[in-house]
Order: C-alpha cells, then structure tokens, then sequence
C-alpha cells in the first residue's frame, strides 16, 4: 500500500486503538502559546479530564484561596456577626448592656416586700404606743401626782413597754433595708432605698422635738405644772393625738420609699 507523508504516515488508527495526537505546532517569536487540542476519547475508552490551564507570568493563579489578598490589595473586611468584626455588637468594641443589667432584681423586689410589711409594722406599734397612752392618761395623770396606778394604766405600761421594743427592732430592720435597696437598685428603688432610710433618724430628731414643744406648750398653758412637771390626764391625750400625728406622717414617707422599691423591681421583672 502506499504511505504518507503525513504525521501517521497515511496509516489510520485501527479499531479499539487510539490513535496517536499530532503534535502542537511550534509558536513562533511574538505569538501567544496556543494549547494543544484534547484528545478525543475512543470507542470504549473512559473520557480523561482536561488539565487545569497553567498560570502565565503575572497572573493570578485560578485556584488562589479567595480569602488571601494579593499584594497592595486591602483584605476584605470580616462579616457583621463574625466574632471580632467591628459590627458584631453595634457602634462600639464590646457589647452595650440594658439599663437594668448586672441588678438582682428579685433580690430587689424581696427587699420592698419587707420594707412594705416593716412600714405597716411601724404603723400598727407607734399607734397602739399613743393609744396606749390616751386610754391611759388619768392613770398617768394620778402617778405624776403620787396616786395609784389602776389596773388600766398597769395594762397600758405593758403594752406600751413591748409596743416601744417592737417599734425599735423595726426601725433597725427598715434602716437597714432601706441601706440595702439603695445600694443594691437603680432609678427609683434606689431613691425609695434612701427615703426610706433617711426616714427613721428623722423620725426619731423630730419626736424629741417635738415632744419639747408640746412640753413647753402645755407649761405655758397651765395644763402641765411648772414645779413638778406633772401633766394633766388632758396634757396626755393631747401628746399622744400630737404623736400619733407624727406616726401617721412619717410611716407614711418610709412607706412611700418602700413602694418605690417594690414597684420598681416588679417593673423590671415583667419588662
């Protein structure tokens, strides 16, 4: 048979064979490399992947990691939500807190409970002390003039004595308390912590002076004897209405403090 000049020398590939590639032409001076064409898969033969293009001098390699920046480029900024990236937490480098954060409300709320339940203690002993003392008062009268004592006034001493012990060991307690809840809450249930605490020494400054007054009124009037100091059984149940006038203000202010406290707290726990 006669042959070819050509690259398979006129032979063609035989079945089942491959066939041989001819070869790329050489590129000449000045001209861009040309790739060579992929060999066409034969009869039965598994089909082979075409190489991955190599990079030319001075171009970005297609299989670069996108996230590495090239040379002179800016890295792209981190994500919002991405654990360090400046808007993970807004306008700022760490996280803004609530206005109630870092209070133990319940501890809070606990405490107005008490200083509520204290107020109305205080309300109950500093008026069965000035009752004690109007339903009491002729008895009183009589012992400042050297009588006897009946069993009434007997009664109303009594009482008066633990009604005195009671009204103490709550002021303590509420004074305390109102210390806690200022120290302890914000806003309002720390103003209602200091009324409540700045309540009970003023209470205490203003029935000393009060009952000074009320003494040198009733001297001036002639209801209380300027020799003896004895005070008439009118004397007394004018002091005792002057002081339970004096109770009824002044719970009324530590109660105020302490619904300060309580409603505050309850506030921020149903928010």
């Amino acid at each position: 048979m006669t042959q070819g000049y050509g690259p398979d020398h006129g032979q063609q590939g035989q079945w089942g064979q491959g066939g041989q590639n001819p070869s790329p032409p050489t590129p000449q001076w000045g001209q861009p490399e040309q790739q060579a064409p992929a060999p066409q898969p034969q009869w039965g033969q598994p089909e082979q992947q075409a190489p991955a293009p190599q990079p030319q001098w001075g171009q970005p390699s297609p299989m670069a990691s996108p996230s590495a920046p090239q040379w002179g480029q800016v890295p792209p900024a981190a994500p919002a939500g991405y654990p360090g990236a400046a808007g993970q937490y807004g306008m700022g480098a760490g996280p803004q807190l609530d206005a109630g954060d870092g209070v133990k409300w319940k501890r809070v709320k606990l405490i107005g409970l008490i200083l509520l339940i204290g107020t109305a203690v205080l309300l109950l002993a500093r008026l069965g002390i000035n009752l004690a003392s109007f339903i009491a008062a002729d008895d009183l009268a009589a012992s400042d003039t050297g009588g006897e004592i009946g069993a009434v006034g007997i009664g109303s001493s009594l009482a008066s004595v633990l009604l005195y012990g009671l009204n103490f060991l709550v002021n303590i307690i509420v004074f305390g308390l109102g210390i806690a809840a200022a120290v302890m809450g914000r806003g309002r249930a720390r103003v209602g912590g200091i009324i409540a605490a700045v309540a009970i020494p003023v209470s205490a400054v203003l029935f000393w002076i009060l009952l000074f007054v009320m003494v040198a009124i009733l001297m001036a009037t002639g209801v209380a004897d300027e020799q003896t100091g004895a005070i008439t059984a009118a004397g007394y149940r004018i002091t005792a209405g002057t002081n339970a006038l004096h109770a009824l203000v002044m719970v009324a202010i530590i109660g105020l403090g302490a619904f300060f406290v309580h409603s505050t707290a309850s506030k921020k726990l149903s928010a």
